[in-house]
């Protein structure tokens, strides 16, 4: 949507909004984060909303960002915000792809993150599981339920752990991470919750043992990207690692989500709608 504001700009004030854009993000590109030389570049720099006006932003500076053109061009994302992200993550799948030859996965964003750094401490007296974070320098102690799945039979516990204590588990979730990024990096931009928790699991032999995440990937390096340095987890304690790769397979293939046929589509839409005429 174009910008009346700016279309209201002489050149004199145009170049003089360069500069103190320019100025406020530190010289570089809001988007790929590299410098931008206001005189070398002067004609290949794009002023552009950093909040899109049709998500509500407002047309004015403290709307506006600076750019490379290029930059802006090929952004996957309208809000700014969001396409700095993905320029970040983009920049990690290069480093990968140049040094293993593979996509990223949660294993990567974890260590670009200051993740996976930690084993989780923990014992376990009757129902429930008692835990510490002293390596994040978290003095406190934390006792949480053990629950039984009832068709199963495993155990498992709800936590908030700091990303240090959370592992990629590479061999039950060997995949990467896809395409559909972007939008949930939208969606959890906006402000709408993640529904679905990670998974991941633990043994308890030693009393101390890595938190192997296994499931939710995407969801959690969404969260990641955007600044989130805790995340919940549902937490299996002791299982088969191979009836997790079967469920887990299970879940990516046979039973794979069916998406909402056109009726149910359209009766969400009805029920927002009268949400927001309430």
């Amino acid at each position: 949507m174009a910008s009346l504001f700016l279309s209201r700009l002489n050149a004199d004030q145009r170049t003089e909004l360069l500069a103190r854009l320019h100025e406020t993000q530190g010289g570089v590109c809001f988007i790929c984060e590299r410098p931008i030389d206001l005189t070398v570049q002067a004609g290949s720099l794009d002023i552009d909303h950093v909040e899109p006006l049709h998500a509500g932003g407002k047309d004015d500076e403290t709307n506006f960002a600076i750019t490379h053109d290029s930059c802006n061009r090929s952004k996957q994302a309208s809000d700014l915000h969001v396409a700095r992200v993905l320029a970040r993550f983009a920049s990690i799948q290069e480093a990968v792809r140049a040094s293993h030859g593979r996509g990223a996965n949660l294993s990567d964003i974890l260590s670009e993150y200051g993740g996976a750094q930690h084993a989780l401490k923990f014992r376990i007296e009757g129902d429930e599981l008692i835990y510490g974070q002293s390596e994040d320098g978290d003095t406190a102690v934390r006792t949480v339920p053990l629950w039984p799945d009832p068709l199963s039979g495993l155990r498992y516990f709800f936590a908030v752990l700091p990303i240090g204590y959370l592992h990629h588990d590479d061999r039950i979730n060997p995949r990467n991470i896809g395409p559909n990024l972007s939008k949930l990096l939208t969606e959890f931009h906006r402000g709408r919750p993640q529904l679905h928790v990670s998974l991941a699991w633990v043994v308890s032999a030693d009393e101390a043992d890595t938190i192997k995440v296994f499931d939710g990937q995407h969801k959690a390096t969404a969260q990641v990207l955007l600044g989130a340095r805790a995340l919940p987890v549902r937490v299996f304690v002791d299982p088969d690692p191979d009836l997790l790769l079967v469920a887990n397979t299970n879940a990516g293939t046979t039973l794979r989500q069916v998406a909402f046929d056109k009726s149910v589509q359209r009766r969400l839409s009805n029920c927002q709608m009268l949400w927001i005429w309430r």
